[in-house]
Protein backbone atom coordinates (compact mmCIF):
# COMPACT_ATOMS: atom_id res chain seq x y z
CA UNK A 1 0.00 0.00 0.00
CA UNK A 2 2.99 2.31 1.47
CA UNK A 3 4.89 1.72 -1.98
CA UNK A 4 1.01 2.19 -4.48
CA UNK A 5 0.83 5.45 -2.53
CA UNK A 6 4.51 6.70 -3.39
CA UNK A 7 4.46 5.23 -6.97
CA UNK A 8 1.05 7.56 -7.52
CA UNK A 9 2.62 11.10 -5.53
CA UNK A 10 5.65 10.40 -7.90
CA UNK A 11 3.37 10.11 -10.68
CA UNK A 12 1.19 13.02 -10.05
CA UNK A 13 4.28 15.18 -9.51
CA UNK A 14 5.96 13.91 -12.85
CA UNK A 15 2.43 15.05 -14.53
CA UNK A 16 2.44 18.20 -12.94
CA UNK A 17 6.13 19.02 -14.48
CA UNK A 18 5.03 17.97 -17.93
CA UNK A 19 2.13 20.25 -18.38
CA UNK A 20 4.36 23.14 -16.61
CA UNK A 21 7.04 22.15 -19.67
CA UNK A 22 4.85 21.68 -22.29
CA UNK A 23 2.77 25.19 -21.30
CA UNK A 24 6.58 27.58 -20.59
CA UNK A 25 7.93 25.05 -23.91
CA UNK A 26 11.20 26.90 -25.94
CA UNK A 27 14.64 26.44 -23.48
CA UNK A 28 12.36 25.33 -20.09
CA UNK A 29 11.26 22.26 -22.54
CA UNK A 30 14.67 21.44 -23.65
CA UNK A 31 16.53 21.99 -20.01
CA UNK A 32 13.82 19.42 -18.59
CA UNK A 33 14.31 16.74 -20.79
CA UNK A 34 17.94 17.63 -21.69
CA UNK A 35 18.28 16.94 -17.63
CA UNK A 36 16.19 13.70 -17.53
CA UNK A 37 18.63 12.44 -20.66
CA UNK A 38 21.51 13.37 -19.01
CA UNK A 39 20.01 10.48 -16.35
CA UNK A 40 18.80 7.51 -18.61
CA UNK A 41 22.66 8.05 -20.31
CA UNK A 42 23.74 7.59 -16.59
CA UNK A 43 21.31 4.64 -16.08
CA UNK A 44 22.56 3.22 -19.28
CA UNK A 45 25.79 3.55 -18.62
CA UNK A 46 25.51 1.82 -14.82
CA UNK A 47 23.18 -1.16 -16.89
CA UNK A 48 26.22 -1.78 -19.28
CA UNK A 49 28.63 -2.11 -16.47
CA UNK A 50 26.67 -4.42 -14.68
CA UNK A 51 26.72 -6.44 -17.56
CA UNK A 52 30.49 -6.54 -17.16
CA UNK A 53 31.45 -4.30 -20.44
CA UNK A 54 33.30 -1.12 -20.19
CA UNK A 55 32.52 1.79 -23.17
CA UNK A 56 33.41 4.65 -23.79
CA UNK A 57 29.89 7.08 -22.33
CA UNK A 58 31.60 10.32 -22.42
CA UNK A 59 30.33 11.33 -26.43
CA UNK A 60 27.02 10.13 -25.38
CA UNK A 61 27.09 12.75 -22.24
CA UNK A 62 27.92 15.54 -23.92
CA UNK A 63 25.66 14.66 -26.48
CA UNK A 64 22.79 14.48 -24.03
CA UNK A 65 23.30 17.34 -22.11
CA UNK A 66 24.57 19.76 -24.89
CA UNK A 67 21.60 18.88 -27.45
CA UNK A 68 18.71 20.91 -26.50
CA UNK A 69 21.18 23.97 -25.84
CA UNK A 70 22.49 23.49 -29.58
CA UNK A 71 19.01 22.95 -30.47
CA UNK A 72 17.79 26.59 -29.54
CA UNK A 73 20.86 28.29 -30.16
CA UNK A 74 20.56 27.20 -34.20
CA UNK A 75 16.95 28.50 -33.68
CA UNK A 76 15.71 24.55 -33.84
CA UNK A 77 17.86 23.68 -36.42
CA UNK A 78 17.36 19.81 -36.86
CA UNK A 79 20.27 19.35 -38.86
CA UNK A 80 22.36 20.82 -36.80
CA UNK A 81 21.66 18.30 -33.94
CA UNK A 82 21.73 15.50 -36.68
CA UNK A 83 25.29 16.67 -37.59
CA UNK A 84 26.34 16.72 -33.83
CA UNK A 85 24.73 13.10 -33.02
CA UNK A 86 26.56 11.92 -35.99
CA UNK A 87 30.24 13.52 -34.54
CA UNK A 88 29.39 12.00 -31.29
CA UNK A 89 28.81 8.54 -32.45
CA UNK A 90 31.88 8.69 -34.55
CA UNK A 91 33.98 10.19 -31.34
CA UNK A 92 32.51 6.92 -29.50
CA UNK A 93 33.64 4.80 -32.11
CA UNK A 94 37.30 5.98 -32.38
CA UNK A 95 37.19 6.28 -28.93
CA UNK A 96 36.46 2.49 -27.98
CA UNK A 97 38.63 1.13 -30.99
CA UNK A 98 41.47 3.34 -28.84
CA UNK A 99 41.01 1.96 -25.19
CA UNK A 100 39.42 -1.35 -26.43
CA UNK A 101 41.45 -4.14 -24.36
CA UNK A 102 41.01 -7.95 -24.09
CA UNK A 103 36.64 -7.88 -24.11
CA UNK A 104 36.35 -7.31 -27.89
CA UNK A 105 32.42 -7.87 -27.34
CA UNK A 106 31.95 -4.43 -25.75
CA UNK A 107 33.13 -2.50 -29.12
CA UNK A 108 28.76 -3.65 -30.15
CA UNK A 109 27.76 -2.00 -26.46
CA UNK A 110 29.20 1.53 -27.43
CA UNK A 111 26.51 2.42 -29.71
CA UNK A 112 23.60 0.89 -27.59
CA UNK A 113 23.12 4.60 -25.77
CA UNK A 114 22.53 6.58 -29.06
CA UNK A 115 20.10 3.85 -30.14
CA UNK A 116 18.45 3.58 -26.37
CA UNK A 117 17.44 5.71 -25.06
CA UNK A 118 19.29 8.99 -27.24
CA UNK A 119 17.57 8.18 -30.48
CA UNK A 120 13.99 8.11 -29.08
CA UNK A 121 15.01 10.60 -27.10
CA UNK A 122 15.47 12.65 -29.97
CA UNK A 123 12.23 11.98 -31.57
CA UNK A 124 10.30 12.95 -27.84
CA UNK A 125 11.94 16.75 -29.08
CA UNK A 126 11.26 16.12 -32.34
CA UNK A 127 7.47 16.29 -31.78
CA UNK A 128 7.37 19.01 -29.62
CA UNK A 129 9.60 21.53 -32.46
CA UNK A 130 9.14 19.98 -35.87
CA UNK A 131 5.64 19.46 -36.39
CA UNK A 132 3.12 22.56 -36.91
CA UNK A 133 1.84 23.87 -34.07
CA UNK A 134 -1.99 22.74 -34.40
CA UNK A 135 -0.44 18.99 -33.67
CA UNK A 136 3.16 19.65 -31.46
CA UNK A 137 1.76 19.40 -27.89
CA UNK A 138 -1.06 17.39 -28.47
CA UNK A 139 1.63 14.46 -30.25
CA UNK A 140 3.99 15.30 -27.66
CA UNK A 141 1.04 14.68 -25.25
CA UNK A 142 -0.06 11.80 -27.15
CA UNK A 143 3.70 10.17 -27.20
CA UNK A 144 3.89 10.85 -23.26
CA UNK A 145 0.55 10.43 -21.80
CA UNK A 146 -1.16 7.24 -23.22
CA UNK A 147 1.78 4.82 -23.08
CA UNK A 148 2.12 6.17 -19.38
CA UNK A 149 -1.64 6.11 -18.54
CA UNK A 150 -1.38 2.33 -19.78
CA UNK A 151 0.96 1.56 -17.61
CA UNK A 152 -0.67 2.96 -14.32
CA UNK A 153 -3.76 0.90 -16.21
CA UNK A 154 -2.13 -2.47 -16.57
CA UNK A 155 -0.13 -1.88 -13.09
CA UNK A 156 -3.67 -1.87 -11.32
CA UNK A 157 -5.67 -4.22 -13.75
CA UNK A 158 -3.02 -6.85 -12.80
CA UNK A 159 -3.27 -6.76 -9.02
CA UNK A 160 -7.02 -6.36 -9.26
CA UNK A 161 -7.71 -9.28 -12.20
CA UNK A 162 -4.02 -10.18 -13.23
CA UNK A 163 -4.19 -14.12 -13.64
CA UNK A 164 -2.69 -15.37 -16.98
CA UNK A 165 1.21 -14.31 -17.11
CA UNK A 166 2.30 -12.50 -20.64
CA UNK A 167 5.85 -12.74 -21.08
CA UNK A 168 6.70 -15.04 -17.61
CA UNK A 169 10.61 -15.51 -18.68
CA UNK A 170 10.63 -11.46 -19.09
CA UNK A 171 8.50 -9.70 -16.40
CA UNK A 172 6.54 -12.70 -14.37
CA UNK A 173 4.06 -9.92 -13.08
CA UNK A 174 3.02 -8.75 -15.88
CA UNK A 175 -0.19 -10.26 -17.39
CA UNK A 176 -2.95 -10.27 -19.52
CA UNK A 177 -5.12 -9.02 -17.98
CA UNK A 178 -3.16 -6.32 -17.40
CA UNK A 179 -2.02 -5.25 -21.18
CA UNK A 180 -5.81 -5.55 -21.79
CA UNK A 181 -6.47 -2.59 -19.03
CA UNK A 182 -3.00 -0.98 -20.14
CA UNK A 183 -4.98 -1.18 -24.22
CA UNK A 184 -7.95 -0.13 -22.93
CA UNK A 185 -6.41 2.90 -20.78
CA UNK A 186 -3.93 4.28 -23.71
CA UNK A 187 -6.81 4.35 -26.45
CA UNK A 188 -9.36 6.36 -23.76
CA UNK A 189 -6.32 8.53 -23.47
CA UNK A 190 -5.94 8.98 -26.39
CA UNK A 191 -9.89 10.16 -26.97
CA UNK A 192 -9.87 12.32 -24.43
CA UNK A 193 -6.54 14.41 -25.55
CA UNK A 194 -9.24 14.97 -28.85
CA UNK A 195 -11.20 16.82 -26.29
CA UNK A 196 -8.72 17.83 -24.66
CA UNK A 197 -6.49 19.64 -27.41
CA UNK A 198 -8.34 22.35 -27.02
CA UNK A 199 -6.94 23.85 -23.79
CA UNK A 200 -3.83 24.54 -25.60
CA UNK A 201 -4.57 24.74 -29.22
CA UNK A 202 -7.25 27.26 -30.75
CA UNK A 203 -6.38 25.83 -34.26
CA UNK A 204 -8.03 22.55 -35.95
CA UNK A 205 -6.16 20.38 -33.76
CA UNK A 206 -6.07 16.57 -34.56
CA UNK A 207 -8.49 14.19 -35.56
CA UNK A 208 -10.61 11.77 -33.66
CA UNK A 209 -9.65 8.72 -35.38
CA UNK A 210 -6.07 10.13 -35.62
CA UNK A 211 -5.92 10.21 -31.98
CA UNK A 212 -7.67 7.04 -31.00
CA UNK A 213 -5.87 5.33 -33.79
CA UNK A 214 -2.36 6.77 -32.04
CA UNK A 215 -3.82 6.23 -28.49
CA UNK A 216 -4.56 2.41 -29.52
CA UNK A 217 -1.16 2.11 -31.16
CA UNK A 218 0.57 3.45 -28.17
CA UNK A 219 -1.13 1.09 -26.16
CA UNK A 220 0.14 -1.90 -27.83
CA UNK A 221 3.93 -0.40 -28.99
CA UNK A 222 4.02 1.21 -25.27
CA UNK A 223 4.42 -2.50 -23.79
CA UNK A 224 6.62 -3.64 -26.15
CA UNK A 225 8.80 -0.74 -25.16
CA UNK A 226 8.09 -2.27 -21.17
CA UNK A 227 9.10 -5.43 -22.46
CA UNK A 228 12.50 -4.75 -24.15
CA UNK A 229 13.64 -2.66 -21.00
CA UNK A 230 12.79 -6.12 -18.52
CA UNK A 231 15.12 -7.70 -21.03
CA UNK A 232 17.89 -5.11 -20.68
CA UNK A 233 17.69 -5.29 -17.22
CA UNK A 234 17.10 -9.12 -16.58
CA UNK A 235 20.73 -9.21 -19.29
CA UNK A 236 22.40 -7.56 -16.43
CA UNK A 237 20.50 -8.81 -13.73
CA UNK A 238 19.51 -5.69 -11.78
CA UNK A 239 15.55 -5.14 -10.89
CA UNK A 240 15.56 -1.44 -11.80
CA UNK A 241 17.63 0.95 -14.19
CA UNK A 242 18.21 3.08 -10.90
CA UNK A 243 16.29 4.54 -7.65
CA UNK A 244 16.05 8.30 -8.68
CA UNK A 245 12.13 8.12 -8.63
CA UNK A 246 10.45 6.98 -5.64
CA UNK A 247 8.51 4.08 -6.68
CA UNK A 248 8.97 3.57 -10.12
CA UNK A 249 12.77 3.25 -10.26
CA UNK A 250 14.78 4.92 -12.24
CA UNK A 251 13.40 7.74 -14.89
CA UNK A 252 13.90 4.56 -18.06
CA UNK A 253 11.60 2.46 -15.82
CA UNK A 254 8.99 5.70 -16.22
CA UNK A 255 10.27 6.03 -19.52
CA UNK A 256 10.36 2.50 -21.18
CA UNK A 257 7.36 2.67 -23.24
CA UNK A 258 7.55 6.67 -24.13
CA UNK A 259 10.90 5.89 -25.71
CA UNK A 260 9.28 3.15 -28.10
CA UNK A 261 6.09 4.95 -28.78
CA UNK A 262 8.21 8.47 -29.75
CA UNK A 263 9.21 7.45 -32.93
CA UNK A 264 6.11 5.58 -33.46
CA UNK A 265 3.88 8.75 -33.14
CA UNK A 266 6.90 11.00 -34.58
CA UNK A 267 6.36 8.24 -37.77
CA UNK A 268 2.74 8.62 -38.02
CA UNK A 269 2.25 12.33 -37.88
CA UNK A 270 5.11 12.33 -40.92
CA UNK A 271 2.81 10.15 -42.82
CA UNK A 272 -0.47 11.95 -41.82
CA UNK A 273 1.11 15.23 -43.29
CA UNK A 274 2.85 14.24 -46.14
Amino acid sequence: MKKTLTRTITGMVLIALLVLCLHLGDIVFLLFFGGAFLVTVKEMDALIKAMGKEIVITPAYIFAGFFGIVYYLTAYNLSVVCAFLLLMVTATVIGQVLLMREDFSSAVYCLLPFAYPILSECALVALYYALPPYMAKTACCVAILCPSVGDICAYFGGMLVGKTPLAPRISPKKTVEGAVFSLLGSTAMGLGLYFAQGLWDRGPGMGCMELVSLGFICGVVGQFGDLFASCLKRSAQVKDFSEALPGHGGVLDRLDSVLLCAPVVLAFCILALS
